[in-house]
């Protein structure tokens, strides 16, 4: 990945209101996001190397606050290497750890998080902007456990974080000392928060939804909503499937069909009462580069409760019939 550039920085990106596509239009050709060809390979733990990226597995414990992490290049050692955790970076709910061996190596953020029911899945993303013109990340989510389908349609919201290969605050950042070239500078990612609503049907065994909200973190700057586009949820619990621009927020473009990234996770707990999953963006400012951001990329994680629970998200779910 190359760490993504913004040649000019714009007050507020304005989503514009409108009908979307013409409903006369032939829907676009579904993808097929099936990660058991040769096409779409997936790693030792299950995920989609598409979503996986350099990320091989999260090892975390919620109670101790705890978090090893195999696979990313270049973060550090022994492997598994042990994060720190840093609460002053918490987002949305989302847990922060980092990694930084000294002031000349790379910077990582990982945020992750757990369902707060008996569902027992997890989650976390992964970022390091670069230096040396190369980002890397990657996402991870499990469960464990049983896991049973819900009964007919149900809805899950949320909170969203992700992470760009983009320089953040940098304010984890180990010094460096005073002589150091420019070209040795190291930086931290930058932090994208938003909202997820999820529809899913387990009687049909299909799932679609909505990342809403979304925001730069640094500058504040709004991004474009984006849409997790219809997928099949297969019998385990997984799924996976493509990421498009929300038709909506563009009405005189043609988006749909447009792939700019790809999501998957899973459900786990008794009537699938949570899912956690990764999303991973190619671009995130828009159709012709509204932003005049170049290169970006995203790896950002949903943890997610059952409407309709004591642990729901209450703000998300108004209005849903669970």
């Amino acid at each position: 990945m190359n760490r993504f550039v913004a040649s000019l920085v714009l007050p507020a990106f304005l989503l514009a209101c409108g009908g979307g596509s013409n409903p006369f239009d032939p829907d676009p050709a579904a993808p097929d996001p099936d990660p058991g060809d040769e096409d779409n390979p997936v790693t030792e733990a299950g995920i989609p190397q598409i979503l996986a990226g350099d990320l091989t597995r999260l090892n975390y414990n919620a109670a101790t606050q705890t978090l090893t992490v195999e696979g990313l290049t270049l973060d550090g050692s022994p492997n598994p290497v042990p994060y720190q955790r840093r609460p002053g970076q918490d987002r949305n709910g989302y847990e922060a750890y980092t990694y930084q061996d000294d002031g000349l190596d790379r910077h990582y953020t990982i945020y992750i998080a757990q369902s707060n029911n008996d569902a027992a899945v997890r989650a976390g993303a992964a970022m390091s902007p670069g230096p040396r013109n190369r980002s890397f990340g990657g996402g991870f989510y499990e469960r464990d456990g049983g896991y049973s389908p819900a009964a007919g349609q149900v809805s899950y919201a949320g909170n969203y974080v992700g992470l760009t290969n983009g320089a953040g605050s940098g304010e984890d950042l180990t010094p460096q000392p005073p002589t150091t070239e420019t070209e040795l500078g190291i930086p931290q990612a930058g932090e994208i928060t938003g909202q997820v609503f999820i529809n899913a049907n387990f009687e049909n065994g299909n799932l679609e939804g909505n990342i809403t909200s979304r925001e730069l973190v640094e500058g504040g700057t709004p991004l474009p909503s984006v849409v997790l586009v219809q997928t099949p949820i297969d019998s385990d619990g997984t799924f996976v499937g493509s990421v498009e621009y929300d038709a909506l927020g563009f009405p005189d473009e043609n988006v749909d069909g447009q792939q700019i990234g790809s999501y998957g996770g899973v459900f786990g707990g008794t009537n699938a009462s949570g899912v956690a999953g990764i999303v991973r963006l190619e671009e995130f400012d828009g159709p012709n580069n509204p932003l005049d951001l170049d290169n970006e990329e995203e790896y950002g994680v949903f943890v997610l409760d059952q409407c309709g629970q004591p642990v729901e998200d209450a703000a998300g779910c108004a209005g849903t019939n669970p």
